[in-house]
């Protein structure tokens, strides 16, 4: 079997229960999988007023860490470069922004348990030239 593709396939699941699982939590849904030449976005969803950029991690184990905890300074670049693309192509601007993270753990056996990190980074901290 191919390794790429069952983690594709994996990635896949995992992207779909986060997209549920965020509606029943009262999120609306925008877009999905948007890519760019500088960085993709796994979920653009609303809730309330706020303009929410979701990261999906999931895991099996946490043997070699929190999923959460993987959205290290780099990615969190590339999320924000392809935040400023999206929001570069609206007609307005949201009253807010917020990058959150969705950790879908779980231990193998049983379903995948989710964990919305709200704010999980700050753009602020970023270098100046990556702020929004």
């Amino acid at each position: 079997m191919n390794p790429s593709g069952n983690r594709q396939a994996r990635g896949r699941r995992a992207e779909a229960l986060a997209r549920d699982w965020l509606q029943g939590q009262g999120f609306v849904i925008e877009a999905t999988n948007v890519r760019s030449a500088v960085g993709e976005i796994d979920i653009v969803a609303r809730e309330g007023a706020t303009l929410c950029f979701i990261e999906v991690r999931s895991s099996q184990s946490t043997a070699w860490g929190d999923p959460a905890e993987s959205v290290r300074a780099r990615k969190q670049q590339r999320l924000l470069r392809a935040a400023q693309w999206y929001l570069a192509g609206r007609a307005e601007q949201p009253p807010a922004i917020r990058f959150d993270v969705l950790a879908l753990r779980g231990d193998g056996a049983s379903a995948l348990q989710p964990d919305l990190v709200r704010g999980a980074f700050d753009a602020s901290a970023l270098p100046w030239r990556w702020r929004l």
